[in-house]
């Protein structure tokens, strides 16, 4: 069963469970609903306007369709007719997308008894406007057949689910099927087997003796592909991987013991993966199932997982924006959510003329009320990373201002009394440190109401 089909066919079977258990989002002040009314939306890519463009399933009418959604929210169709048939009892259509340089709008199109199927298509954004009349499968600019490479290879069914550019500017699109990349030359339009995922040994009696890694979300950075891996039958939880690919297609494992892992994304503010997780497999209580409102958004950072959101409902597709608000898309809902992240941690420009040494400054004011701000200053002879962090006097981080690489200069960043959760912290005296150019200084400030 192709990966898109089996997220179908276990999200409209919990519909139903959904209306009792459905998780508030407002109650999360991070999480809003952005865009409804979708049908069956997966794949997800920004424009440089903030527009979001999306790839709707459809429903086995031959009505799979790409539209943009604007600022305000409102969804406008930009491609539609695209081939929409019944495999295996759920509806199958466009999966994922990928805007390049260019304007132009690559799709990947999921594996139906078309002469689309399984397949990336291009078509140029140029000249559209959301409003103008919907393009149509006779504009597409061409059309790069993946699924007859992929069972060339050796696979049952193809399933081209995500890509990423890479090197050269050539396609590196990740077929959850044959557990590999495939490597498309745009300049000449071949393709090959650019890496291969082994199976994962399975500790249980149940299902196959080893899982097939599945692999999904794909990332370019810092020359190296980073690409998360669902993991098959029986879906076990911490089963999944994000696996680390180099130049050559060597194949690594960059961090076990995930749940579900369907698509990645890299944090604009900081660099780090951020990975979304589909939900959780349970076989009790029956049936066999994924949960709803078990899915999340998480970040990996130096090493450790860090949850951004948790309790979403069959969630499939994430982009960041460019003002580093994220994106996810809800199958089961029909719906796109928007994750805002506080700014609280507001830093001012380098000030004229550039200091002789490093220092950090008195925060000022402090004490400082639990309702207000408090500014801490700092200065750096020569370029590097800064950290900036907040602990209690028991030494606990409880909230990073600053992590990233800094020109020489003076500078300032506000702290507003909560931790990294945006939790308002008690009254009491807090230590605030700045790590930079290989030295430490550390001071004390005092929060009151």
């Amino acid at each position: 069963m192709k990966l898109t089909q089996l997220f179908q066919k276990l999200s409209l079977l919990a519909t139903l469970l959904t209306i009792a258990s459905r998780v508030d989002l407002h109650a999360q002040t991070n999480v809003s609903v952005y865009a409804t009314g979708l049908t069956l939306p997966i794949g997800l890519e920004i424009d440089n306007q903030g527009r979001l463009w999306v790839a709707e399933q459809g429903t086995a009418n031959n009505d799979s369709r790409i539209s943009v959604v604007t600022t305000d929210g409102m969804v406008h169709p930009f491609l539609t007719g695209l081939p929409s048939a019944v495999v295996e009892g759920t509806p199958s259509g466009a999966e994922h997308l990928y805007l390049d340089a260019n304007g132009n709008l690559l799709i990947l199109q999921g594996g139906i008894s078309n002469f689309l199927s399984a397949s990336v298509l291009t078509i140029s954004t140029a000249g559209f406007t959301p409003g103008d009349t919907s393009r149509k499968i006779d504009d597409l600019k061409s059309v790069h057949k993946i699924g007859r490479f992929s069972l060339s290879r050796g696979a049952t069914e193809s399933n081209p689910y995500t890509l990423a550019i890479g090197p050269e500017n050539n396609l590196f699109i990740v077929d959850a099927s044959l557990n590999g990349i495939v490597k498309l030359e745009r300049c000449t339009g071949n393709l090959d087997v650019f890496a291969a995922f082994a199976p994962i040994p399975n500790p249980t009696p149940i299902g196959p003796p080893v899982i097939d890694a599945v692999p999904t979300g794909i990332v370019f950075r810092n020359n190296k592909f980073y690409v998360g891996g669902l993991s098959g039958f029986p879906f076990l939880p911490d089963s999944s991987r994000i696996y680390e690919v180099d130049l050559n297609g060597n194949v690594s494992v960059f961090k076990r013991g995930l749940t579900s892992v369907v698509d990645l994304a890299i944090d604009p503010r900081d660099g780090n993966l951020v990975f979304l997780q589909f939900g959780r497999f349970a076989f009790d209580p029956p049936p066999p199932d994924f949960r709803p409102n078990s899915g999340g958004v998480f970040k990996l950072k130096n090493g450790a997982v860090d949850t951004i959101a948790f309790g979403l409902n069959f969630t499939a597709g994430l982009r960041f924006n460019t003002n580093g608000d994220l994106f996810v898309s809800s199958i089961a809902d029909g719906q796109i959510l928007k994750i805002t992240f506080p700014v609280t941690a507001v830093e001012t420009r380098p000030r004229q003329g550039l200091p002789r040494e490093f220092g950090l400054a008195q925060n000022f004011p402090n004490p400082f009320p639990s309702n207000g701000k408090t500014r801490i200053s700092y200065q750096l002879a020569r370029p590097g990373r800064v950290v900036v962090q907040v602990f209690n006097l028991m030494g606990q981080e409880v909230r990073t201002l600053i992590n990233e690489f800094k020109p020489a200069g003076a500078f300032e960043v506000l702290w507003d009394g909560k931790d990294n959760a945006g939790r308002q912290l008690s009254n009491g005296t807090y230590l605030y440190q700045i790590e930079a150019q290989g030295l430490v200084q550390t001071k004390k400030m005092v929060l009151l109401q």
